[in-house]
């Protein structure tokens, strides 16, 4: 049977409907107790066998579901322990529970539950689906169930995760995702050119040529409403049309092209790139800056775009194209007067070899931003002098965050030779006063350590342990490492001694990351401290059974271009919503700026730093869960595992990438417009908790 006919059998009869989960009563005491320990277990990532399973032979589905999840979210390290009870819970009458397992093999990409896994596909959507999106995080050992089950007729919402997967594997199997880009629905279309265009693949270029001619051609790809049992994530897109569009143009680029279907490529970009959607727009810009000099009218042309993200966007692009000559880069400079704009177009102008005059005129600002967006416009790469010589006084800067982007940008490229004369001034910066410089320099030296360098890095790290962040503390502990995997000659009797002497750090994340050391290798074994039980219990109460009874928490976030309005995941990342529900009461998102905004990406903010460096001292654990990044989905931003506090993100479209790799929160119900026109640099005068 043809697949495109397999599918629309599916759809058509769908399944059978999942079990209700029992999410309405009101639990007892003890239950809410056994919630509180699962959420404690699975903050401090450890274990608790005899827990889980009392938790298992609750009559409160809830309390079962939690337990499933907490398995996985304990991480790979730990939880594969309980991996069996997982491969045994995929068969569970209760589908939350069967689905929570599948989810949870995944996050512990637990091989060894492959066929278990293959197995579920054929279950009810709801497993089904996450046991696809499981056996995608497992990856290259999941290869030939991955594509044989893209082979068969699946419901919508499973083939979609099934094509996610599918985008994960290396290289990528285009030819079983190329029928998908002939079905109905749409959102699997997309879930199709997602996959060929995420990683730019050769092969699915002409699939892609092909699927804009039929989108062209019809104009509009009709949106059939999918039945209540095959909805899922990613299953029910806004605006399905621009979605594809936008995953064509991005899989259009010079390099996925070549030379061959690069000319058809380029005038289907040229289209795109005059779409009524900013978000195709984008993509186009950015692929076609791919093109060279051949690329120039366009991206000229956007840099007058009526949206201003797509300007942005061309400003970041237009490197390429650039000529050294003065009449060239003023036209450019003159389109757009905004901050974000011009120090966009600054950093592309030094990267083409351009010195343009603001330079020398932003390095003397009175705006600290100005003097930041030199420092960050990396230049051409081959030109170190130049890099050296805007850099350095900059370091001397009285602002922290400059000295920081100032450091940051005197590190050379892979491969490339650190100067003496650069070495020597980073090594002086890791006793700055600003621990967040000293963190960049730590991280900068790390990919060349030397046990010449070392004594300087341990008294960076005394020095940090006044900081009130662990940022410099962790970052020495790294170099540390590093320069152990690199060269563990260079450690003496007397070194491994000295090392082994100093005291194990409070912070689990700086124990963590001194395993690799023989001399800190007992350093992970201390547990993590708990907080107080009751701390959980508050946070079952006031997070969890609210959004249990269909009550989720809810917030405003009251930007200078409007408000967006959000529903928190109180019951699926309970901690993470509790947090940032207390830092918006406390007031600490009151004038802080979207540091980051990433057109077609993420808008990001939370940092009273104002330089995606700053936080509120603390970090919290990640809570991967079920949701998606779909458009609209509020992620907690990370430096590494475990590490959100207070910065966190809203994507503008779909990211499938993201999932289960960053705490999934909320989502935005309306004022996706808003959203839309945000840009960086844009001030959130609060946010109102409901």
């Amino acid at each position: 049977m043809p697949l495109h006919k397999a599918l629309l059998i599916c759809l058509a009869a769908g399944l059978a409907p999942a079990v209700p989960a029992q999410r309405s009563r009101t639990p007892a005491t003890n239950e809410i107790e056994t919630y509180a320990r699962l959420l404690s277990m699975a903050d401090t990532r450890e274990l608790n066998l005899p827990l889980v399973d009392s938790a298992l032979a609750s009559r409160w589905n809830p309390l079962r579901a939690g337990a499933t999840m907490a398995i996985g979210q304990v991480g790979p390290e730990v939880g594969r322990v309980g991996a069996p009870r997982l491969r045994t819970l995929l068969a569970d009458k209760d589908s939350t529970v069967a689905a929570d397992a599948a989810y949870a093999l995944g996050l512990l990409r637990d091989s060894a539950g492959i066929s278990a896994l293959s197995s579920a596909l054929g279950d009810n959507h709801v497993v089904a689906r996450e046991a696809a999106w499981a056996l995608g995080e497992i990856g290259a050992p999941a290869r030939s169930t991955i594509t044989a089950a893209l082979k068969g007729g699946h419901p919508a919402d499973v083939a979609i995760q099934l094509l996610l997967a599918a985008a994960k594997l290396r290289p990528i199997p285009t030819t079983d995702i190329e029928p998908y880009l002939k079905v109905s629905p749409s959102a699997v279309v997309w879930a199709a050119a997602y996959a060929i265009s995420r990683t730019r693949a050769p092969a699915g270029v002409r699939a892609l040529i092909a699927l804009d001619s039929s989108i062209h051609a019809r104009s509009v790809i009709r949106i059939p409403r999918p039945a209540a049992s095959d909805r899922g994530p990613y299953t029910d897109p806004t605006d399905a049309t621009a979605l594809v569009k936008a995953e064509i143009a991005r899989g259009l680029a010079r390099s996925a092209a070549g030379d061959s279907l690069g000319p058809i490529a380029f005038r289907i970009l040229s289209r795109l790139g005059s779409d009524p959607d900013a978000h195709v727009r984008i993509n186009a810009v950015r692929s076609i800056a791919t093109y060279g000099r051949s690329a120039k009218p366009a991206l000229v042309r956007a840099t007058h775009d009526s949206d201003a993200n797509v300007r942005i966007a061309a400003a970041q692009s237009v490197g390429t194209v650039l000529s050294k000559e003065a009449a060239d880069f003023g036209a450019l400079w003159a389109a757009d007067t905004s901050l974000v704009y011009r120090s966009s177009l600054l950093a592309s102008a030094a990267k083409a070899g351009l010195r343009p005059p603001a330079l020398s005129t932003w390095a003397k600002a009175a705006d600290w931003r100005l003097r930041a967006a030199v420092a960050n416009a990396e230049g051409d790469t081959l030109d170190r002098t130049f890099a050296i010589a805007r850099a350095v006084p900059l370091t001397r800067d009285p602002d922290p965050r400059v000295r920081e982007a100032a450091y940051a940008a005197l590190s050379p490229s892979a491969g490339m030779p650190l100067e003496d004369s650069v070495h020597t001034l980073m090594i002086a910066g890791l006793q700055d006063p600003d621990f967040y410089v000293r963190a960049t320099i730590l991280g900068a030296l790390a990919g060349r350590a030397s046990a010449a360098d070392l004594d300087a890095v341990l008294a960076s790290y005394s020095l940090a342990a006044r900081d009130s962040a662990n940022d410099a503390r962790l970052a020495a502990i790294q170099y540390v490492g590093a320069l152990w995997k690199k060269d563990s000659s260079s450690f003496t009797p007397t070194l491994r001694e000295r090392l082994s002497q100093m005291p194990a750090p409070a912070d689990p994340l700086e124990r963590a990351a001194g395993k690799t050391l023989p001399a800190w290798v007992g350093w992970s074994r201390i547990p993590a401290t708990p907080k107080p039980l009751a701390w959980y219990e508050a946070v079952v109460r006031n997070a969890v059974l609210p959004a249990l009874s269909g009550k989720n928490l809810t917030a405003t976030i009251h930007t200078v271009r409007g408000p967006i309005h959000l529903e928190l995941f109180g019951a699926d990342a309970p901690i993470t919503v509790m947090n940032f529900l207390s830092l918006a009461r406390s007031g600490y998102y009151r004038g802080v700026r979207f540091h980051r905004v990433v057109p077609n990406f993420v808008a990001q903010d939370g940092d009273p730093r104002d330089d995606g460096n700053g936080g509120p001292g603390y970090a919290i654990r990640d809570e991967m869960n079920r949701h998606r990044y779909e458009r609209g989905a509020v992620g907690m931003a990370l430096s590494g595992p475990d590490t959100g506090g207070s910065q966190y993100f809203i994507t503008h479209s779909p990211q499938p990438h993201l999932d289960g790799h960053y705490t999934v929160f909320g989502r935005v119900t309306k004022g996706f417009d808003v959203l839309d026109r945000i840009v960086q640099g844009d001030r959130i005068t609060a946010i109102d908790p409901h």
